[in-house]
């Protein structure tokens, strides 16, 4: 279970990114992602993000490496996008793969991360010291766990229900995935602001890249 991200960084309802105050003060760019609101039923759970609804919000991307070769391009690109209803807070994901009969399949019991996954961790406090992360691989299966001690701690105690669904296709892999909102904690904002952070494992390179580069 050594997959643990670079914490934190930037989401929305309105969504912005920050850093974490061990942070080095060179100066880094933050990224942003502005979401809105659908309406229900607006989805088809299958995880292939073809919907209407999917093409009101742009793709983020351009995820860097974290392992093994810091700070380098990923062999393969990475894009989300977010969206959220009165009940859910939904992703989407597109990890392109050249080689989609090399993508890493495997089946195990939640909370052990095998094969290709894509991670999200939710600072849904804003307050760079605590978040909830949910994990996706590509044959289905689910981790999740709740960060503290400005992500030293992990606890995989924590079950939460949420939904996830991944396709495989020509182009690598897609998933569509809806947390419950009452699954998190969040403060009472007109305008919320929370942190987040994107990670892609691909098995085969034990490849790395996160959406917001944050150095060691």
């Amino acid at each position: 279970m050594q997959h643990r991200s670079p914490l934190f960084v930037a989401l929305m309802l309105c969504i912005c990114c920050h850093l974490s105050a061990q942070a080095p003060r060179a100066e880094i760019a933050r990224k942003q992602y502005f979401t809105q609101s659908i309406s229900a039923e607006s989805i088809e759970f299958d995880g292939i993000p073809d919907e209407p609804a999917w093409a009101t919000v742009p793709w983020g991307g351009d995820f860097i490496q974290y392992q093994p070769n810091e700070g380098a391009l990923p062999h393969q690109p990475t894009q989300f996008k977010i969206l959220y209803d009165d009940k859910y807070l939904l992703l989407a994901y597109r990890a392109f793969d050249e080689s989609p009969d090399s993508i890493v399949q495997r089946m195990s019991r939640r909370d052990e991360f095998p094969g290709d996954w894509v991670e999200v961790n939710i600072d849904s406090y804003h307050d760079l010291r605590t978040a909830f992360s949910f994990t996706l691989s590509v044959s289905g299966v689910k981790g999740d766990e709740f960060v503290t001690d400005n992500g030293n701690n992990w606890d995989t105690n924590w079950n939460p229900i949420w939904y996830g669904k991944t396709h495989v296709d020509s182009l690598g892999w897609t998933a569509e995935i809806k947390i419950p909102f009452s699954q998190l904690r969040y403060g009472d904002q007109a305008e919320p602001v929370w942190g987040i952070q994107l990670m892609r494992r691909i098995f085969r390179k034990e490849e790395r890249s996160t959406w917001q580069y944050i150095p060691p």
